[in-house]
């Protein structure tokens, strides 16, 4: 197999895939809660802030492991992380079917947070290791069809099992599936280097190590990445927590339904981001004018999504903003690469994605204090999220192209 005129091994297949399904299965407990949020809501008496705010923890947990994350993914291994990952996140998942206030809740999530903080900068660290510049950003879009997938699988497995049983059922059953996965993991999950390779790395590099962790906040470029991503995440992310609450409340459609075109919404993602990752390959020094268009073209479907009292037209708006809410991510999650040598890819990594998730974990809230403060009106709600996509799209201009570090 060839990606882009590369051989491809079938080791490499295996840890790519193995990666994969780790990656969806950290989106799926991510976003296990959206699907049923009304439901939560109703038997927990939640207000709106208070419900999205259970986003918002889950979102306090990963950004607080994001950077301690790829610390530990580049001196030990990615393996070993991402086993330890799946165990949390399965536990914290599972631990929700006990809920009986709004404060265990709020502890649950922030622990599912926290799990799942370490898995983006494995991940990429893991393709960035096996797979070579040329091919990366294909190989970077394939890997990202996982965010879309999982948020594809949850709104499927979590409306349903939450009808046929309730919703304390429907996380149960999330929470056992990344045990399943761990299994798999400790089989076929292979890194590229031994255990006595990094340790000798660890130890020539120990005294400069930190030094090299604190260039990274004096490197503009990805600085600009980082801050520009706050806005992108906050988009797609605040779209994909309250879409649902706003088909179900607004357009007076059944949370099944809901569920199933939030699936449109992630499969329509999926399908485009390895389009994306090529394009990314082809456009290789022309990314941040990708970004900016992509992101540009999210901002009108926002606003038209809100503003939007047709429920028959959603069978079409929904998958048009699943592809612009996700097919800018592999051109973003591919320059990472390029602006950091290798050893510091996970590192990178985490930093950068620990600024992205702060709009993640900022958004839910946020979108939920507008709505209490507007009672309800969604079409400020998104407006705010079109200004976010608006605002990503202009900052990431500001990358210099001229100082982005080839890596190979």
């Amino acid at each position: 197999m060839t990606i882009k005129g590369v051989e491809v091994t079938k080791t490499q297949i295996g840890v790519f895939l193995m990666v994969w399904a780790i990656y969806l299965l950290s989106f799926t407990e991510r976003l296990a809660l959206p699907p049923v949020l009304p439901l939560i809501s109703k038997d927990l008496g939640l207000s709106a802030t208070q419900a999205g705010s259970y986003m918002t923890a889950f979102y306090m947990g990963y950004v607080c492991t994001q950077l301690p994350g790829g610390l530990l993914t580049d001196r030990f291994g990615y393996r070993k992380v991402l086993m330890g990952s799946l165990l949390a996140i399965g536990g914290a998942t599972a631990l929700m079917y006990t809920v009986s206030s709004y404060e265990m809740g709020f502890f649950f999530r922030v622990l599912a947070g926290v799990g799942s903080g370490s898995i983006f900068s494995s991940c990429m660290r893991a393709i960035f290791e096996w797979f070579p510049g040329k091919g990366r950003g294909t190989a970077v879009g394939i890997l990202q069809t996982a965010t879309s997938f999982g948020l594809m699988f949850a709104n499927l497995l979590i409306p349903y099992v939450s009808k046929e049983h309730d919703w304390r059922v429907a996380f149960l059953v999330t929470g056992i599936l990344p045990l399943f996965v761990l299994i798999f993991a400790w089989l076929f999950l292979k890194e590229k280097s031994t255990a006595d390779e990094r340790a000798e790395k660890r130890a020539a590099q120990s005294n400069d190590f930190w030094q090299d962790v604190l260039s990274l906040t004096k490197n503009r470029n990805l600085m600009v990445l980082a801050f520009s991503g706050f806005f992108a995440m906050a988009a797609t992310w605040g779209t994909a927590t309250w879409a649902n609450t706003y088909m179900n409340k607004s357009l007076h459609i059944s949370l099944v339904t809901a569920g199933a075109l939030m699936s449109t919404y992630g499969l329509a993602g999926a399908i485009c981001k390895p389009i994306s990752g090529i394009l990314s390959d082809i456009f290789y020094n022309k990314k941040k004018y990708l970004i900016c268009i992509l992101l540009y073209c999210l901002a009108p479907c926002l606003l038209w999504f809100g503003s939007n009292t047709n429920a028959q037209l959603l069978y079409v708006l929904v998958p048009i903003l699943g592809i612009f809410a996700f097919v800018y991510s592999p051109v973003m999650n591919t320059l990472i690469g390029e602006l950091v040598p290798l050893r510091l890819a996970g590192t990178a990594a985490g930093f950068v994605n620990t600024c992205w998730q702060l709009g993640s974990l900022f958004a839910p809230f946020t979108i939920g204090l507008a709505l209490d403060a507007t009672n309800n009106n969604y079409f400020y709600a998104f407006a705010i999220l079109a200004l976010c996509a608006f605002l990503s799209g202009s900052i990431i201009l500001f990358i210099k192209q001229s100082q982005i570090e080839k890596t190979a």
